[in-house]
């Protein structure tokens, strides 16, 4: 008889501690929010004409924290979950212009790192967006990336078919956040 309010009372109190868990996640705060960032791709003026077109390279950081949300819930953070990832065509200088396959985007921090590589051409007019799709998992990468709460860097690289051009990319990241309040 011991034995079994000895395990009567061990399951009461192993249900306890899952309810308490339970209870927890009703706590728990989601709100959408994005981060960007504006690349300013000035590519030079080249000295002869060249027929694969002219390297070009672009960085902006980005500090999470500068979110009002995010900071509000910065210690009680527990996942950042990417619903896209966007680069937008603010301005250019020229028309006719081209990024050319091979080129990429990056989304980085000290210790990983999130790549897009370009397998088209991608016509830029101010306006036109380029999704970064959730290739192989690569919106976890970033999700990572942010759940550090540290700033980070987004970056381009790659070649432009035309030189002296200068162009302005935005690149946002659309994400729910998800808080708890108790953590």
């Amino acid at each position: 008889m011991k034995h079994m309010a000895y395990i009567l009372t061990l399951a009461v109190l192993m249900t306890g501690l899952q309810s308490c868990e339970k209870v927890k996640g009703l706590f728990d705060v989601d709100f959408e929010t994005t981060l960007s960032g504006d690349l300013d791709v000035n590519v030079p003026a080249a000295a002869m004409k060249s027929t694969s077109g002219t390297s070009f390279s672009a960085s902006v950081t980005v500090d999470p924290l500068s979110d009002d949300e995010i900071e509000k819930y910065a210690d009680k953070i527990r996942n950042f979950d990417i619903n896209t990832v966007v680069a937008e065509v603010i301005s250019v200088d020229k028309g006719s212009v081209v990024i050319q396959s091979g080129s990429s985007f990056t989304i980085s921090n000290a210790s990983q790192s999130a790549t897009w590589t370009l397998g088209d051409d991608w016509t830029i007019t101010a306006g036109t967006t380029l999704t970064l799709e959730d290739l192989a998992g690569i919106y976890d990468a970033v999700g990572e990336i942010l759940e550090t709460k540290e700033v980070f860097t987004i970056s381009t690289q790659g070649e432009c078919s035309d030189s002296d051009v200068q162009i302005t990319i935005r690149v946002d990241i659309d994400t729910v956040v998800t808080g708890n309040p108790l953590e």
